[in-house]
């Protein structure tokens, strides 16, 4: 079982890790931006005829963030890095814990997932069967294929839902929470672990 697990967590890290370089993308693109917007004061026209982003500066900034913050939610789900009430959690037995954890991905999880795969994908292809664009900026830049991201990044969220739910069921069952694959830990994190001993 612990094989399987391990294979979905590498499966989010891989999706995680490969979507990440939409920040490196986005800083590079907003810089750039940001350098032609303050040249063009003094260069006006020259500027003008090599600012490629000046129509769609604003749509590109929030659809690349969109993209990353709803691709990555599976590699967050995979880290056990979603938001959480640890003020309470953390002092409660494992089983309790997975029992809560399997209680909230059965009756919580799982139906907003399915629903988010099911309407998500109605909404692309309605997006997509009526061309939208988006109307924020003059550019009016398609929608259709930020759409398309959301039944997508709910269907990664869904494969790691599924060792996660595996986890929790095993962690209420023995008392002990299965390993995880983890290359990421936040600081706090670190911090009430070496609190412990």
């Amino acid at each position: 079982m612990q094989r399987y697990l391990f294979m979905i967590d590498r499966f989010s890290a891989w999706s995680g890790k490969a979507i990440a370089w939409i920040i490196v993308v986005s800083t590079v693109l907003i810089t750039y931006d940001v350098t032609m917007r303050y040249l063009s004061k003094p260069f006006g026209d020259v500027i003008h005829s090599i600012w490629f982003t000046y129509n769609y500066s604003y749509d590109m900034s929030y659809y690349l963030y969109a993209i990353l913050f709803m691709i990555g939610g599976a590699y967050a789900l995979s880290r056990a890095q979603m938001v959480r009430g640890d003020m309470f959690y953390r002092n409660w037995p494992v089983k309790v814990q997975g029992g809560v954890d399997l209680v909230l991905y059965l009756f919580a999880f799982w139906p907003a997932i399915l629903a988010l795969i099911s309407v998500g994908a109605q909404w692309a292809a309605y997006s997509w069967s009526i061309h939208e664009r988006s109307f924020t900026s003059a550019a009016a830049p398609p929608l259709y294929p930020l759409k398309t991201v959301i039944p997508i990044a709910a269907l990664l969220m869904a494969i790691q839902g599924v060792a996660e739910t595996a986890r929790a069921f095993i962690a209420m069952r023995t008392g002990i929470w299965p390993p995880r694959l983890s290359d990421v830990e936040e600081t706090e994190t670190l911090l009430a672990k070496q609190s412990e001993f």
